[in-house]
């Protein structure tokens, strides 16, 4: 898939990203095969209705980075990862559940930095993540 622009709004998630983050099988993943040691947490962004839902429906047709989950619980599933930049400053991943009731507008992103922090954002700001 060629650099895209997916637009958006951050809102806030149900809380869980802060500890599926500390998982050492999970963060040791995201380190070796997307170069993050993620902050604690994820931040969660809706993608803007037309053609930035359409870009993320057609990048979450690609194969992406794996994350795969070694246990087989009733909770525990794979993921697939974007690198994205967001706002053109923060490296960060794009981590899409495979999970069949992922609401299809919804974007979960890992960075180094606490996002929110880092860009002085919160609920309702503008957002945009640029693939990479």
């Amino acid at each position: 898939m060629p650099l895209a622009t997916i637009t958006g709004k951050l809102v806030s998630g149900i809380g869980q990203g802060r500890h599926f983050t500390r998982l050492e099988w999970v963060r040791r993943q995201f380190i070796d095969r997307l170069g993050i040691d993620p902050y604690p947490g994820t931040i969660n962004v809706e993608a803007n209705a037309g053609t930035s839902q359409e870009t993320w429906r057609a990048l979450r047709e690609t194969a992406g980075i794996r994350i795969d989950n070694p246990n087989d619980g009733p909770h525990d599933c794979d993921a697939r990862c974007y690198l994205v930049l967001i706002e053109n400053a923060i490296e960060a991943a794009i981590v899409l559940p495979e999970v069949a009731t992922y609401p299809a507008a919804q974007i979960e992103l890992i960075a180094a930095v606490n996002v929110r922090q880092t860009l002085q954002i919160g609920d309702g700001a503008a957002i945009r993540l640029h693939t990479r």
